[in-house]
């Protein structure tokens, strides 16, 4: 399958779950933050998985496939821009709760997942 077919195919399937993730929480901005945490954590995982496993041919579907179409970016944005519950606090707990779930869970990865023989 070739690499814009996969990356397609991971988006389509990173969007549903980001509308299903707003569907569960509807605030806007609660439904932005999750996903983009549970979208970073999720990623630094797959990274250390697929970097153990020797696994290539998943990365396009999983990472800037599914991972970057759950994780919304470009609302934050526009969520960042709206005044009202302080905009920059909004940007920054993005930022911020995400790097922390790389930083907590990229270790976490790395002990748990083992590299393959």
């Amino acid at each position: 399958m070739n690499s814009l077919s996969l990356v397609s195919i991971g988006g389509v399937a990173g969007t549903l779950t980001r509308y299903g993730l707003g569907e569960i929480f509807p605030n806007d901005r609660t439904g932005t933050l999750i996903a983009n945490i549970i979208g970073a954590g999720l990623a630094a995982a797959l990274l250390v998985w697929m970097e153990r496993r020797g696994i290539t041919q998943l990365r396009l579907l999983l990472l800037p496939g599914f991972c970057g179409g759950m994780t919304t970016f470009s609302a934050v944005t526009a969520q960042s821009l709206e005044p009202i519950e302080g905009g920059f606090v909004f940007l920054l707990q993005n930022i911020i709760f995400s790097l922390l779930a790389v930083i907590l869970i990229l270790p976490m990865a790395r002990k748990v997942i083992p590299v393959r023989k």
